[in-house]
């Protein structure tokens, strides 16, 4: 049989075991619930920060020319016109203009023409894209972006540094300016995104995140408005 203090030792040791086992699991508890919390602090963390912008060439923005227009005959603010894109056929797109300019100033006139929007019913009449302006910060003013005078329909409009990474991929270097799908565009609400970053300089010189917008190195502009909002 064990002796008395033998007994009594080894009842010593174990307590001595328990109350360090006690002391790791205390300390692990708030160790680990600390984790937990830095976890849900840095996922918040990541939630709260600010989704960075669209590229431009998200956006299938060509250099069109109205080739016909006409009033629309169910809206006195709608302008219905045929523009070509560089397509087989001619785009209809209808443009709340007629506040702000007469039928024959838009006769074979060009302009930005954003080409990857879903068709929408404007007043009825199918439009499939829309014409890019520039606006006043009162909304009093509202004019076309125009292109550079040697831009041709269908030309592709782009940032200075896209353009940039476009020309290098013409000498083999890969660039992905694919634009988005219709069905991207409407569903991630891409052009909505975009729209703060879309403004003339005090140059008139039409930019997206304050880089200016080109067409073969020539840049894109309003005729008076600067600092304007462009949609």
């Amino acid at each position: 049989t064990m002796s008395t203090m033998h007994v009594l030792s080894l009842l010593t040791m174990q307590g001595v075991f328990a109350s360090r086992m006690a002391h790791v699991a205390a300390f692990r508890a708030p160790t680990s619930a600390l984790m937990r919390h830095s976890s849900r602090v840095h996922a918040r963390m990541m939630c709260d920060a600010p989704e960075a912008p669209p590229p431009f060439a998200s956006l299938d923005v060509r250099v069109g020319k109205i080739v016909e227009v006409w009033d629309h005959p169910d809206s006195d603010k709608l302008f219905c016109e045929k523009i070509d894109v560089g397509e087989a056929e001619p785009r209809e797109i209808a443009s709340g203009l007629r506040a702000h300019y007469a039928l024959d100033d838009l006769k074979d006139r060009s302009v930005l023409v954003v080409c990857n929007l879903k068709p929408a019913k404007l007043a009825g009449f199918a439009s499939s894209g829309m014409v890019f302006c520039a606006s006043s910060e009162d909304k009093s003013k509202v004019e076309f972006i125009d292109p550079p005078p040697d831009a041709r329909p269908g030309d592709r409009v782009l940032t200075e540094s896209e353009a940039a990474a476009a020309a290098a991929a013409e000498e083999g270097d890969a660039a992905d300016l694919a634009p988005a799908s219709p069905n991207q565009m409407k569903k991630k609400k891409i052009l909505e995104k975009m729209s703060p970053a879309l403004k003339t300089n005090a140059d008139r010189v039409a930019t997206y995140g304050g880089e200016p917008l080109v067409v073969a190195g020539a840049p894109c502009t309003a005729s008076s408005v600067a600092g304007g909002s462009i949609s």
